[in-house]
Formats: structure tokens, sequence, C-alpha cells
């Protein structure tokens, strides 16, 4: 594509897509053009204060009138899937919130029409971005640690004490809890950094909600031979925002990573890392980015897709990538209504 400025749509505005509309209207060669929401209020409001913009409250009609170069889809979870398979048949690259659907079998057809007419994909897992993981990736690639043998990780946030209302505390809007929601976020952190999921044992709990688990513990065993469990519940004390930690061990030493640091331990040292403790700050890891609402890494996750519509190559957090997180979970959702057995990703994914 050889546009200037690319003309986007955000399909969707809730509180990402309000940010994902800032960002297409803060990047250098990028606009929102189109608002679609539901909520008529919130579009008179924003067709007060954006000049320019086309306002629908659904997607079908946008994509008859057409004038769009890239689609943002910020809708509901069960809502993704319909909406992305309208935009691909019109040759529109799309960007889907994450997680990618309600099922990897909903997912499946969106997998299946994007091999059949590629355009360029990507789904929001912005944490891949955060430079502290990002270096954590680059550690474990190198192979310092040697062979690796255990895992643990976390995600928490204390954030529901009381039954939720919403749709993403309604199991058919949603898909789940925790689990689906942001723990999805350290699920493909675990495949992006370590590689494929043989199969989950997963147990969730319900402590305050009805339809969905607010707690959730997995048991991970990887092709590489990597084994190891993650804990998750947006209903532990303590936690204001999203905390994510892992901890891994190799042969050759331990890795641990978080929002705010990487610290490595090695045995013996390699041509780039010392023997015994190293350790990087955030501020140590910082890379620059134009502007920054809710945190660079969402500029940097926009930059790499609005690169990949205008021709660049397509970001590795695609929708194949994101339906390979999609199996792990349902194998985990599967493995805990038949009380922990294990579940292979293969079996999920036939």
């Amino acid at each position: 594509m050889n546009r200037l400025v690319i003309n986007v749509a955000v399909i969707g505005f809730g509180k990402l897509g309000l940010l994902h509309a800032g960002t297409v209207s803060g990047l250098a060669g990028s606009r929102l053009a189109v608002a679609v929401d539901s909520n008529k209020t919130l579009l008179n409001a924003l067709k007060a204060k954006m000049e320019g913009t086309r306002i629908y409250t659904r997607h079908e009609p946008l994509l008859k009138d057409g004038g769009i170069d890239a689609a943002f889809i910020a809708t509901p979870t069960g809502t993704h899937v319909d909406i992305a398979l309208d935009c691909v048949e019109q040759g529109i690259p799309i960007f889907i919130e994450k997680p990618l659907a309600l099922s990897g079998e909903q997912a499946r057809p969106l997998v299946e029409a994007l091999e059949k007419r590629p355009v360029a994909n990507m789904v929001g897992y912005m944490g891949r971005y955060l430079d502290t993981f990002a270096k954590a990736k680059e550690i474990v690639d190198s192979g310092v640690l040697g062979p690796l043998e255990m895992l643990r990780c976390s995600m928490y946030i204390g954030q529901l004490f009381k039954a939720g209302k919403g749709w993403r505390y309604d199991k058919g809007v949603s898909g789940g809890g925790v689990l689906i929601t942001q723990n999805s976020h350290v699920i493909d952190k675990l495949v992006w950094m370590f590689g494929d999921v043989d199969w989950v044992s997963g147990q969730t709990n319900s402590l305050y909600s009805t339809e969905v688990e607010d707690h959730a513990h997995v048991f991970f065993a990887f092709r590489n031979g990597l084994r190891g469990f993650m804990d998750a519940s947006w209903s532990e004390r303590h936690y204001r925002t999203p905390t994510i930690a892992i901890h891994v061990q190799g042969r050759n030493g331990t890795l641990d990573v978080d929002d705010d640091s990487v610290r490595l331990f090695l045995d013996a040292k390699s041509d780039a890392y010392a023997e015994g403790w190293s350790e990087w700050r955030k501020p140590d890891l910082y890379r620059s980015v134009p502007f920054d609402i809710g945190g660079p890494q969402y500029t940097l996750q926009a930059e790499e897709f609005l690169t990949a519509v205008r021709g660049g190559p397509n970001p590795a957090s695609d929708v194949r990538s994101a339906y390979a997180v999609q199996c792990v979970i349902d194998a985990a959702y599967m493995s805990a209504e038949r009380n922990g057995a294990p579940i292979r990703i293969a079996e999920v994914m036939a």
C-alpha cells in the first residue's frame, strides 16, 4: 500500500477501542477515519469532537461504503470472528483485541479465511512489547540457560470481590473468566517464549462469579520438555493492576521476569552474559516511542501493525499464533471440566 495516510476504522469504543483510536490518531501516517459502536450517545460525542470522522452503529454499512485501509476490532470477544471475517472478505487488514475468540473452534474459520486470502493481521497481545519481557525472550532464545527444566508463573489482580456486572462475566459473550481474559496474556507469553504446548492439566474456581472462573491453576507440558505451572486470579488482594511474573530454571541458571525487572543467574558465563547475577530494570530497557497512551507497548504494537498494512512483514502476534493460544486455553477448560485430566493440545485442534 502506497498511501501516505492510512485510514483506520475502530470498531468498538470501550476502553481499548478509545486507546486504539487515540494511538492511530497520534501516529504519523494514520488517522481515525471511522468510529463504530452501538452506543449512539458515545458516537455523537465523538462526532462533535472529531470533525471528519465517519460514524456508524454497525460495521456492515461501513464495509459497504468502503474508504478504509485497516480495522481495529475491540468489541466483545464473541463478536470478533464474524467482524474479522467480513473485513477479510473485503481485503481489509485486521487488528483484533485479545482474546481472539470464544474458542478455537469459533476462531478456525478465520484462520482458514486468512490462508485463502492473506491480509495483514494482528491480535492484541501487547505484553510482547513490554521491554522486560522482550529482554527475557532474548535471553531464552540465546540458549544461555541450557536445557529448560522447570517453570512457574502467575497473574494476579485485585479486581473482583463481588459478583461482576457486564459482558465480561457472561460466559456466552466473553468465553470465560480470568483464564481467557487477563490471563490469556500469560499464556501468549509462555507460547511465545518457550514454544508449543503438548498438554495441560487445569483446575478452576469461582469465588464470586456465577458463570465464569475467578481463579485458575494450570500445569503445562511443553514439547521441548519444559514443565511447570501457572496460577491466576482476578480476586487476589493487594494487587492494584495486573501483575505477571515468570520464573524459569535451566541446567545453567535461572531467569525471573515481571513488568519491572529481569533477573538472570548463570552458573557459567556466555559471550553475552556474565556468570552469577545480572539484572535489568525497566528504565534500563526503555525503547522510545512518539507518544504514550496507556503504555509504550500499545504504541509499539500499533506501529508494527501499521507497518504491515503498508506492506511490511506480518506481525508475529498474528491470528494463527493467537489461535494456538486459544487452543491451549480450551484444553485447560476441558481439563478442569474433567477434574484436571491431562488434555493434549492436538486433541483440541483436531
